[in-house]
C-alpha cells in the first residue's frame, strides 16, 4: 500500500516538473520551444533513450543494473545492419523490402536478448555481482562491436530502415514514438499483469525470501536480462534508423541519462520499486532539456554531461534522505 501511494506521489511530482520544464523553456525561448515542429522532433528523439530506459528499470528492479545496455544497443544494431545490407536484394519491390526488414529486426531482438541473457547467466550461475559483469560484458560487446567495423561506420544501409524510422504517421506522430508506446505498454503488463512481472518486483524486494517461496531466482534473473537485451536492440536499430548508419560508439552518451531517467522516474536503485509511467514521464523531461540545450549553441556537450551527472547525483541523494526520514518515523 505505501509503495502504491509512493508511486502515485512520484508521478504526480514528475507530471509537475514536465509542466514546469514546458513552461520555463517557453518563457526562455519565446515560446520556440513548445512550437508543434519541435515538439514533434522530441517525440522523434527520446523512443532511443526511453526504450533503453525500459531495460535498465528492469535489471533495476530485479535488485541489478544493466550497463550493457548501449553496448548491445551498438553491437546488435551493427549486426542487424550489416544483415540488412546482405540479405536485402538489389531493385526488390517494397514489399520484399518491408518482409527482409521485419526478418532483421527479428533476428536483431533475438542477437540482442541472447546478449542480455549472457549477462543474466554470470550474475544468476556464475555468482557475479550485476554491476561488474555486466560492465565486463559491455567492454565484451563492445569490443566486438569495433572489431566488426575496424571502428569505422556500416555505411550504405538499404533506406527502407531509414523510410521507416523517419517516418510520421498521418504526418503527425513519429513512428519511434509509436514504438515506444507498445514498448511501454507490453512492458506496463509483463511487470503488472504477469506472474513473471511478480516475481521481478519480489526478488528486488528480498531475493533470500524469493529463494525460499519457491520462485526460480536465476531463472527469472536471466529472462529479465534477457529482456532488457531485447529492449536495447530495439533501441539499437532506432539510433541506426534516426543516423541512417552504424557505429560502435553511437549510443555512448546514453549511459548515465538511462541510469538517470530510472532514479527520476522512482526506480529504486536497491530493487523492488518502479513503474512504467514513471520511466515515460521521465525520458521525455529529459528529451526535452536535451533538446532545449540543443537551442543555445552556447552550451557545449561537456556541460550537458556534467548537468546529468549533478542530476543524478542530487536525485540519489533527496530519494536516500526522504527514506532515512521515513525509516525514522516508522
Amino acid at each position: 500500500m505505501n509503495r502504491v501511494k509512493d508511486d502515485n506521489i512520484n508521478t504526480f511530482r514528475l507530471v509537475g516538473i514536465l509542466i514546469i520544464s514546458f513552461a520555463v523553456l517557453a518563457l526562455i525561448t519565446n515560446g520556440s520551444a513548445i512550437r508543434p515542429g519541435q515538439i514533434r522532433l522530441i517525440a522523434y528523439l527520446f523512443p532511443e533513450l526511453g526504450v533503453m530506459a525500459l531495460g535498465m528499470m528492469l535489471a533495476m528492479i530485479s535488485g541489478g543494473i544493466d550497463l550493457t545496455v548501449v553496448a548491445v544497443a551498438d553491437l546488435t544494431g551493427i549486426l542487424g545492419c550489416m544483415l540488412l545490407k546482405l540479405i536485402m536484394p538489389e531493385n526488390a519491390s517494397i514489399l520484399v523490402q518491408s518482409l527482409i526488414l521485419l526478418i532483421t529486426v527479428i533476428i536483431t531482438i533475438f542477437l540482442g536478448s541472447l546478449c542480455g541473457a549472457f549477462s543474466g547467466f554470470l550474475i544468476s550461475k556464475i555468482g557475479i555481482p550485476a554491476m561488474v559483469a555486466t560492465l565486463g560484458a559491455s567492454d565484451l560487446y563492445l569490443g566486438l562491436a569495433v572489431g566488426l567495423t575496424n571502428g569505422s561506420s556500416v555505411s550504405n544501409i538499404p533506406p527502407i530502415l531509414n523510410a521507416v524510422i523517419s517516418h510520421n504517421i498521418f504526418g503527425i506522430v513519429p513512428v519511434t514514438t509509436i514504438i515506444f508506446a507498445i514498448c511501454a505498454c507490453l512492458v506496463g503488463v509483463l511487470l503488472n499483469k504477469t506472474s513473471l512481472g511478480f516475481k521481478i518486483y519480489m526478488i528486488g524486494s528480498n531475493k533470500t525470501a524469493s529463494r525460499f517461496s519457491g520462485i526460480h531466482v536465476d531463472q527469472v534473473t536471466t529472462i529479465t536480462y534477457a529482456i532488457s537485451g531485447a529492449l536495447a536492440s530495439i533501441s539499437g536499430l532506432l539510433m541506426c534508423g534516426h543516423f541512417n548508419a552504424a557505429r560502435a560508439d553511437f549510443g555512448k552518451s546514453y549511459l548515465t541519462p538511462t541510469i538517470l531517467v530510472c532514479v527520476l522516474a522512482g526506480v529504486n536503485p536497491n530493487g523492488g520499486a518502479g513503474r512504467v509511467i514513471g520511466v515515460v514521464l521521465s525520458v521525455i523531461i529529459l528529451q526535452t532539456l536535451s533538446s532545449a540545450f540543443a537551442m543555445f549553441p552556447n552550451i557545449s556537450d561537456y556541460f550537458k554531461n556534467l548537468i546529468w551527472g549533478l542530476v543524478l547525483i542530487s536525485v540519489m541523494a533527496i530519494n536516500v534522505i526522504s527514506t532515512r526520514k521515513k525509516n525514522k518515523q516508522i
